[in-house]
């Protein structure tokens, strides 16, 4: 059979994981598989990588953006012209951009099956109202065109009434991490860490905001054995520099960037914290969990699914004064960080396993 993927970013972050995942369960020898995605940028390199050694052959589309404009009408033809070209057997669409331009130009080329996961919605409160109907009806108008609707939450179902939608939650492949033999204890060092991309969704701001509070109340004098993390890269990372700088936080935030070995920097983290302003799933808190890493985030759309407040982590209302709460919690209560640390990890291993998440794909793949 031949399989493609589309995505818009070619950069390894959630949704580019989890088509990695199921593209990596199936063997390449009996299909031919494909990664449809925008212009490969110098940032590309580990996305590359990562689906040329799983036997993927990458078609770049420099039309295809995240941004809307013109470029859209010229990507659903490049779109439908290589549909048609390889005539693929699945299409598999990913997020809001391909789940619009891409599902529609697959049927109208003639694609066997069209599957779409619903990675993140366009038309969520944080946009302005016009443009979130506009969003949400180009959606559904979308919805005839594929034959399979997969969303990674089942907050995001009710936005759809008109298709038979199917949650799948994403999974990780824990056999690629290790946990190291320093087990955590109560009386060491915290190390609270930011780890997504720096951008107005994960809210890095809110990260930093939330650490000069608690430099103003003496809490990081009384618990010099605190520090804190930056992990990331992306449009907000020059802003999150000069913040850092201008707050005198240089000495109490670690920027390290973008992370490639999350095994090394996984098992250096005691808290991971993400203010996520919208969040489908959240696919590090599950990585994190691996390494009995409690979580601090928001009580938004598919977050407290994955994160249940009191018992895998800590959720809040978002602000900077719900963060600094959570974390103040953390450390002046170090035997919480492990124990919910364990049943994170416990949670982790039974309900967010990359084995059942590809069974449940291919189960639509090769069904009838």
């Amino acid at each position: 059979m031949k399989i493609a993927h589309v995505q818009v970013v070619p950069q390894l972050s959630g949704a580019q994981q989890v088509s990695l995942d199921i593209m990596s369960s199936l063997d390449c020898k009996n299909h031919d598989l494909y990664m449809i995605c925008a212009k490969l940028e110098d940032f590309s390199e580990d996305f590359i990588n990562q689906f040329n050694e799983i036997g993927v052959t990458i078609i770049e589309v420099p039309n295809l953006k995240r941004e809307i404009g013109k470029h859209d009408y010229y990507a659903f033809k490049d779109l439908y012209k290589i549909f048609k070209l390889y005539n693929f057997d699945i299409i598999h669409t990913n997020s809001t951009k391909p789940g619009i331009i891409a599902r529609i130009s697959a049927r109208l080329a003639g694609c066997k099956k069209i599957v779409h996961t619903v990675h993140g919605i366009a038309f969520h409160s944080h946009i302005l109202f016009f443009k979130r109907i506009i969003f949400y009806f180009a959606e559904l108008f979308s919805l005839y065109f594929g034959h399979y609707n997969i969303t990674v939450n089942d907050f995001y179902k009710k936005y759809y009434p008109i298709a038979n939608t199917k949650t799948i939650y994403n999974g990780v492949d824990f056999s690629k991490f290790q946990v190291s033999d320093n087990s955590s204890s109560p009386n060491s060092g915290l190390n609270f860490a930011f780890f997504a991309r720096l951008d107005d969704q994960k809210n890095p701001i809110e990260f930093i905001n939330a650490i000069y509070l608690l430099k103003v109340e003496g809490v990081l004098d009384s618990n010099p054995d605190v520090r804190f993390t930056l992990a990331g890269n992306g449009e907000l990372k020059s802003k999150c520099e000069s913040m850092i700088k201008e707050l005198q936080l240089e000495s109490t935030i670690n920027i390290v960037g973008w992370i490639y070995d999350k095994n090394k920097f996984l098992n250096s983290v005691d808290v991971i914290c993400q203010p996520s302003k919208w969040e489908a799933f959240g696919l590090n808190f599950v990585e994190a969990a691996f390494f009995r890493i409690p979580a601090i985030s928001t009580k938004v759309e598919g977050i407290p699914e994955v994160v249940l407040d009191g018992q895998t982590g800590l959720l809040y209302d978002g602000d900077a004064e719900g963060l600094k709460e959570c974390i103040k919690k953390f450390i002046f209560n170090r035997e919480l960080v492990i124990e919910l640390g364990s049943k994170a990890r416990k949670r982790a291993l039974e309900k967010f396993s990359m084995q059942e998440m590809v069974k449940k794909y291919h189960q639509i793949y090769f069904e009838n």
